[in-house]
């Protein structure tokens, strides 16, 4: 019998493993874009964003594997350091440049906002709370499809959150 907290922990497996994946398959599809703005925010010699960019996407594709495979636990430790350490950078690069870019999500082109740290520190929160409500084995597959379903609705809501932040804040008339 599944219950409430094993559910839980289902989609936010599924959240954290396909929002990696995604991620990750964006900086591939824009992956130029991506390794310029590790030299060009990050004050990374191209040399070095070289071999960085390629190694981000591998990470994240790893801990998605992990997290979306049987080894869930550790997975989620690697997406909590992983998200840990991409949220303190890109904070401390956008509270002292002001204007950094990130490509996070393939949004090459736009700047980092105050949107996209908050959204960073949510999946920040979800991961700890994947964490701690624990393993998800023996979940049936109806109830995983569902997990996965409802994983997907947040993994697109998360993608473009800031998007989605501007839209709503802005006056209807």
């Amino acid at each position: 019998m599944i219950t409430p907290p094993m559910f839980i922990a289902e989609i936010l497996r599924y959240f954290v493993g396909l929002l990696l994946l995604a991620a990750a398959v964006a900086k591939l599809r824009g992956f130029d874009g991506f390794r310029a703005n590790l030299t060009e925010s990050f004050g990374v010699g191209a040399a070095y964003g070289g071999l960085l960019a390629p190694a981000v996407v591998l990470a994240e594709l790893a801990a998605a594997a992990l997290v979306l495979g049987a080894a869930v636990r550790p997975g989620m430790w690697a997406a909590l350091c992983m998200f840990g350490l991409f949220t303190a950078l890109l904070g401390y690069k956008f509270y002292t440049q002001s204007v950094v870019r990130c490509g996070c999500f393939g949004e090459a082109e736009r700047a980092l906002s105050g949107f996209d740290l908050l959204r960073n520190a949510l999946v920040i929160a979800a991961i700890a709370a994947g964490l701690a409500l624990g393993h998800t084995a023996g979940v049936p597959p109806h109830a995983a499809i569902l997990a996965a379903a409802l994983a997907t609705i947040a993994c697109v809501v998360t993608i473009h959150f800031h998007e989605l932040a501007v839209l709503l804040g802005r006056p209807h008339g």
